[in-house]
């Protein structure tokens, strides 16, 4: 279990010496803009978001430190943790994390994956008001080392874009959107299903599932991990070998479906079928 302590430093983030550094590691958004900047000094990672803080933590565990740029809002610190550091410090320390919401079923936790701005949040909602538990929100962790993968929580917030927050409107109203703070790894759950979402405006038709042999699994989900760090040899192979495993264990799903929001329900109606879902 990890939790996050705040140290108010007032240093600049990130420091000038970490921006003049070729081999740290810079993380950018879908506009190109740099949202962190990575580097590793030993055992000791560190994360500096721009503006915010800068987040230390180790691969043997303990807590996460975040030392804050004066001005940080402490619900900035706090956001940039959950959303960015926390799935970096949990992939570091031996488990693996999806760019995926997920939610819960009777067999066990179903991942959805995709670039930013597919629909993975939406969905992961919309199948929420169809009698699923939203487990996470864009960030999925996961453990292979068992016999079955497992799922593992992860504190998150669920956000929708506008177009999604006006067709749920009513639904919003009456049920907020879901939200967890627990400690990361309070509960474990059985990984059951992957779904690797994708726009394909070009097909005939408006939503199709498949599910992908193992080589076409392997590359598709390999494509949404997150990592903090490919420079150490060891590391690269510890990944690639838990996404083979992951890959072998557990269904993989390709999910082409057309834009718009008016293809919702049909999307969901695939899913659940193909995925043999019941509601709780």
């Amino acid at each position: 279990m990890m939790k996050l302590t705040i140290k108010q430093e007032g240093v600049p983030v990130p420091p000038p010496s970490v921006v003049a550094n070729a081999g740290v590691e810079i993380w950018r958004d879908t506009t190109g803009a740099i949202y962190a900047y990575g580097e590793r000094r030993g055992d000791e990672c560190w994360m500096h978001v721009p503006g915010i803080a800068s987040y230390h933590f180790t691969q043997q565990g303990g807590d996460v430190a975040a030392s804050v740029e004066d001005g940080s809002q402490t619900d900035a610190v706090l956001d940039a943790y959950r959303r960015r550091v926390l799935p970096m410090a949990v992939q570091v320390r031996g488990c693996e994390v999806l760019h995926a919401s997920a939610v819960r079923s009777p067999a066990g936790i179903i991942g959805l994956c995709g670039v930013s701005q597919t629909g993975k949040s939406t969905i992961a909602f919309a199948l929420s008001r169809r009698g699923y538990d939203v487990w996470c929100d864009d960030a999925l962790a996961f453990d292979v080392s068992k016999e079955k993968p497992v799922a593992i929580s992860l504190p998150y917030e669920l956000r929708l874009r506008p177009t999604a927050m006006d067709i749920f409107r009513q639904e919003i109203a009456e049920s907020p959107l879901p939200v967890e703070s627990n400690l990361p790894g309070s509960e474990t759950a059985p990984l059951a299903a992957l779904c690797v979402l994708r726009r394909a405006d070009n097909d005939p038709t408006p939503v199709t599932v498949r599910r992908l042999d193992f080589s076409g699994a392997f590359l598709s989900v390999l494509g949404h991990a997150c990592w903090f760090t490919f420079q150490d040899a060891q590391d690269k192979r510890r990944v690639i070998d838990h996404y083979m495993d992951l890959s072998a264990k557990v269904p993989v799903f390709d999910v082409a479906f057309a834009s718009g929001l008016e293809n919702l329900p049909t999307v969901l109606d695939e899913i659940e079928s193909a995925l043999e879902l019941a509601p709780r």
